[in-house]
């Protein structure tokens, strides 16, 4: 089994969203993934939570892998699934937040 972890301050984001634009988060997220957390009403809790999941993705794959090549969708309940180059993966993500804070975690059992 394989496990990623990372944690990061909200304001990080907000703050390179801000001083790079929608360059940043195209770079980052996926327009799936940018209209799920734009629909929120703290968008960068949603988008640092997602950030985490991605890091902690591409930390179980030790780093073969990019942001571009991962997906964080929620269903309905709110369970996130991860996808790799658009394909269901079967790693596991956990996602928490804090006013401040978001973290994640991904485990691999491959």
């Amino acid at each position: 089994m394989d496990v990623g972890i990372d944690i990061e301050e909200i304001d990080r984001i907000k703050k390179a969203h801000k001083k790079w634009g929608e360059r940043f988060l195209n770079r980052i997220f996926t327009k799936k993934e940018l209209d799920y957390c734009f629909s929120k009403n703290n968008p960068y809790q949603c988008l640092t939570g997602r950030f985490c999941s991605k890091e902690a993705v591409i930390k179980v794959f030790d780093g073969k892998i990019s942001f571009s090549d991962i997906e964080i969708i929620n269903e309905k309940s709110g369970k996130p699934y991860v996808f790799i180059n658009g394909k269901l993966s079967s790693i596991k993500i956990s996602i928490s937040h804090s006013r401040s804070w978001a973290t994640a975690v991904a485990l691999k059992d491959e």
